[in-house]
């Protein structure tokens, strides 16, 4: 019982979000939290109807094999099972109830026989009766909620875990109690969702499964991720539709390169006529340069939301081809930039009805509070000394590079989970475009935005001094040659108008790894429609 009390305690948001609307016998029957059955806590549990709803998290995903044997542990000892993935919980809460209210309509199989697996599946059986209570008679709520295919575009089939009000059969995601027997049915991919008509009577008995069960499992995950990608977008266009920011579009590719010695950038060779423009090409790595002449024209307050590349860059948490919201502020700091910043992510996280705190602190006190170092008068051996564990190889690496490692390694992994960490004002060598406020010592107006540990965000207040800049570049440029990379062209239309970009702050923010934050994932993979591997 100990267990159980703990696992009630230490409840997940997804499983405090159902619960808050399962407790006290709100659908008509009473369910138990963590209730003991066949040697596993069930998340929930209606004795009464022989019902269990399990949610699970995307480390599920991995444990497959796993879970089908707990419910069948489950099933055996004659409960029927709902599987839903939390954001179903959190962000479909209604469908999920909708799901449940009709499993507690339906008979109750023999115990402890299991459902019968052909034809249609389990979790797809014949409707409950027409007298069966649901919770949303009273308010006659459609309940298309925000991630349904058809909300953006009025179409009124329900979300894709809704219920089938054509077919009168009940389609959860592809991990509900179907899925396990390799039948697939998804709102999201039924006729009716894509020309407008449904599968019609009797016609569900003789549909064959769209795909098999694992393969399942993987598409209802991409249509969930691609549905939250649509629903941020249309909240980022609205937050600064609201601000007066001008969306633009500037071009992908580029006659100059990104110099930043970290970042490697895509090539590629125009085959027309030689006077259209220089033959060799960059992909742009950011839309920064485009923006900033954009800028430096009078535009105003502008954003831009698009795909950028970095050569090289491919793991758990990155993908060579990604999405990055880049916006500008004129008159604007880098710390009004960092409130709005805040704001936005704010907004996004609330989508998901997740609630974060904020932290901000400056790069100094970073390190004096986390590691006692003074990241800008200690000597180089002192930089070196936390991360002697890590047995690195200092050769070519300089102070910023130890500086790099001290925050990717020891101070990052310890920012807390639920909280926005906001770090500004960096040492001067790592100014890249920002300006230098004098002191003592001086510091670069920039700031970078973590949610946990991800770091989401880049923000400077912009330099403005071409000659400056141009400085900068070509630093970039003699280490890109002492580490054996080539030179780049410069952004030579960029610096003829730098001067003359108006006093402003600007952000890039990463969209992939906001997504990863709200759908609760580690995996860059979960919330793109193909990987780099796949596309």
């Amino acid at each position: 019982m100990e267990r159980a009390r703990k696992l009630r305690r230490d409840q997940t948001d997804a499983e405090r979000k159902l619960w808050s609307r399962l407790r006290a016998a709100q659908l008509g029957v009473k369910f138990r939290r963590q209730h003991p059955v066949a040697g596993y806590y069930a998340d929930f549990c209606c004795v009464e109807h022989g019902l269990i709803v399990e949610l699970d998290g995307g480390q599920h995903m991995q444990h497959q094999a796993r879970d089908r044997q707990r419910t069948q542990a489950l099933q055996a000892a004659g409960f029927r099972v709902l599987r839903f993935w939390n954001d179903d919980a959190l962000l479909r809460t209604d469908d999920v109830l909708e799901a449940v209210v009709r499993a507690l309509g339906e008979e109750q199989p023999p115990h402890p026989n299991p459902l019968p697996r052909h034809r249609r599946g389990r979790g797809s059986r014949e409707p409950a009766a027409s007298g069966s209570p649901s919770p949303f008679a009273a308010t006659g709520d459609l309940h298309h909620d925000i991630l349904s295919p058809g909300a953006a575009t009025g179409d009124l089939h329900h979300g894709i875990l809704s219920p089938g009000a054509a077919s009168g059969c009940l389609r959860h995601d592809a991990l509900s109690p179907g899925a396990a027997t390799g039948c697939l049915q998804h709102d999201a991919l039924s006729p009716g969702a894509a020309g407008g008509e449904g599968w019609g009577e009797g016609a569900l008995s003789a549909r064959p499964p769209l795909v098999n069960a694992a393969d399942g499992i993987a598409l209802s995950a991409r249509l969930r991720s691609l549905h939250l990608r649509a629903h941020l977008y249309r909240l980022i266009r609205q937050f600064f539709i609201e601000r007066n920011v001008l969306e633009v579009e500037t071009p992908i590719l580029s006659a100059a390169g990104n110099t930043e010695p970290n970042i490697d950038s895509f090539t590629t060779v125009f085959t027309g006529h030689v006077d259209a423009g220089a033959r060799e090409r960059w992909l742009r790595t950011s839309a920064e340069y485009p923006l900033k002449r954009l800028l430096a024209a009078g535009v105003g307050d502008c954003y831009e939301l698009g795909r950028v590349f970095r050569n090289g860059e491919a793991g758990g948490r990155h993908n060579p081809e990604f999405s990055m919201l880049e916006w500008y502020r004129v008159g604007w700091n880098h710390r009004q930039l960092m409130r709005e910043t805040i704001a936005l992510v704010e907004a996004a996280l609330a989508l998901v009805q997740r609630r974060v705190a904020v932290h901000i602190v400056s790069y100094r006190q970073l390190f004096l509070e986390g590691l006692g170092l003074d990241p800008l008068l200690v000597p180089l051996d002192d930089l070196r000394a936390p991360l002697a564990a890590q047995q690195i190889d200092p050769a070519g690496l300089t102070r910023d590079d130890w500086l790099d490692l001290l925050i990717t390694h020891r101070l990052q992994p310890q920012f807390a989970r639920d909280c926005i960490t906001v770090i500004h004002d960096y040492p001067v060598t790592q100014c890249a475009l920002a300006r230098i406020r004098p002191g003592e010592p001086p510091r670069a107006e920039r700031f970078e935005l973590y949610l946990g540990p991800l770091e989401l965000a880049n923000g400077y207040h912009e330099l403005n001094d071409s000659h400056e800049q141009r400085a900068r570049f070509e630093r970039d440029n003699q280490r890109r040659s002492e580490r054996g990379a080539g030179q780049l062209p410069l952004d030579e239309p960029l610096l003829a108008v730098l001067d003359s970009l108006p006093d402003c702050a600007g952000v890039a923010l990463g969209i992939e790894r906001l997504l990863m934050c709200m759908a609760d994932t580690d995996a860059i993979a979960d919330v793109l429609a193909f990987p780099f591997a796949d596309a």
